[in-house]
């Protein structure tokens, strides 16, 4: 029964991968499926299903089409940038953190849970801190990361692609297949983005699946070792389980929930993205980055979703994957103490 529901779901979502990509939107690999599976799981009596396996697999190909573009160049530089990237991070945490504030005010809701709802960090690792801040709600908190969420995957994308992207219509060129002896010099490359994976799932590292296959693939890369693009028919597929994976999340009656809030999230989420848009472009003043690059990098979106965007739209993923682990990490690392303290009082 669970085989059929999961071939039901594929046959679901991968069309509208294709309709998405024959309608020039951006992403349309990633976001077809992701709308196509809310969709279904909302209207089909949540009946989406997708093993965690897939998603995985999708995340490891994603993984090493990351990694694979770092240079000595790009570690050189980012090391350059560490300042900006702590500039950003904080000024992100604060202003997002701000916007809980208001909306606590205005609604009614815990600060506490508001800004965790608020915070850009990971929809997994908000969540997980209500179990161990004090007066945390986690359907809001659930509720105001999921919409974040949601709003950046749509609006950064589209913005990123018709503002950003010279003559973009929403698709990318396609890279080089792997072909003939291509395969046999990406061999290193692609065991130790497995390796990679392997590693980090025991490590518990965040986002194991994704981080451990860019880290490996990286290190060959910066060993001189032949990385090769992953064939565009293969990133696709990733995408498409990524997407699906999403969407099996997420129902429409999650989001029509808690109306008085609901303002304040899809409002909050647009104005944290202009806010950040802003950073990205403050940046391009004291860095060499292109806008794309920059938007990208500050964008309050999550790594996966961030790094895809910019493998599909040829940014500086080095780069971007460097300001989003940034902030990612130190949210992993420095807010959850901060808040506990502070919220514990």
């Amino acid at each position: 029964m669970k085989i059929r529901l999961i071939i039901l779901t594929f046959c679901v979502a991968a069309p509208a991968g294709f309709l998405f990509h024959f309608l020039r939107f951006p992403l349309p690999w990633l976001l077809g499926p992701l709308a196509a599976t809310l969709l279904f799981n909302s209207y089909g009596g949540g009946r989406a299903c997708w093993p965690v396996g897939l998603r995985n697999l999708g995340l490891i190909v994603i993984g090493y089409s990351m990694g694979r573009t770092v240079t000595d160049e790009t570690a050189r530089q980012i090391l350059a940038d560490l300042p900006e990237m702590a500039i950003v991070t904080l000024l992100t945490l604060i202003f997002g953190a701000g916007i809980g504030y208001v909306a606590h005010r205005r609604t009614g809701i815990s600060l506490a849970s508001s800004t965790l709802g608020f915070i850009p960090g990971g929809l997994a690792q908000m969540v997980l801190l209500t179990e161990e801040i004090k007066d945390t709600d986690l359907t809001v908190v659930t509720f105001l990361q999921t919409v974040r969420l949601m709003a950046v995957v749509f609006i950064v994308p589209f913005v990123a692609t018709y503002s950003m992207v010279p003559g973009a219509g929403g698709q990318a060129a396609a890279p080089m297949a792997m072909q003939g002896q291509g395969l046999v010099a990406a061999l290193p490359a692609v065991l130790a983005a497995l390796a990679g994976a392997l590693v980090a799932v025991p490590l518990k590292l965040p986002i194991p699946y994704l981080l451990g296959p860019v880290f490996g693939s990286a290190a060959v890369s910066l060993g001189g070792y032949p990385a090769p693009p992953v064939p565009y028919g293969l990133l696709s597929a990733a995408q498409i389980f990524f997407g699906i994976s999403m969407g099996t999340g997420i129902t429409l009656n999650s989001l029509r929930q808690l109306g008085r809030v609901s303002p304040y999230a899809i409002g909050g989420s647009i104005v944290l993205v202009v806010f950040t848009f802003l950073l990205g472009f403050g940046l391009t003043f004291f860095t060499p980055l292109s806008l794309l690059t920059a938007f990208l990098s500050t964008a309050p979106g999550g790594t996966a979703e961030m790094g895809i965007t910019a493998v599909a739209l040829h940014a500086d993923i080095a780069t971007v994957l460097a300001y989003q682990l940034m902030r990612l990490f130190s949210i992993l690392i420095l807010v959850p103490p901060f808040l506990k303290w502070w919220f514990n009082r």
